[in-house]
């Protein structure tokens, strides 16, 4: 099973490293991982496989405790919703 986090956060600069950050720090590489600027926040998708439900939620509720971040919830998905919604996961320029 598939987890998407779905965490809102400050428009900042450190905001998506920090977020990303917080997955490194316990060696969880994301499946997919998008961010938009909204106009009063950043809207920021995690995608992540292999969580088990209770790991996922514990997750979600320390994400809400990182500096920055204003909301963070969680859903689960079937794989093929990944590939649908989230084309290209992370586009490098340069």
């Amino acid at each position: 099973m598939m987890h998407r986090f779905r965490i809102d956060a400050i428009l900042d600069p450190q905001s998506l490293p920090r977020v990303a950050n917080f997955f490194a720090q316990r060696a969880i590489v994301p499946s997919a991982m998008a961010m938009r600027v909204l106009p009063t926040h950043m809207a920021i998708e995690v995608t992540v496989a292999g969580l088990a439900a209770g790991q996922a939620a514990i997750i979600a509720a320390k994400l809400g405790e990182v500096v920055a971040v204003l909301r963070s919830e969680i859903e689960e998905i079937e794989p093929a919703v990944v590939t649908d919604r989230l084309k290209p996961a992370l586009t490098m320029v340069g």
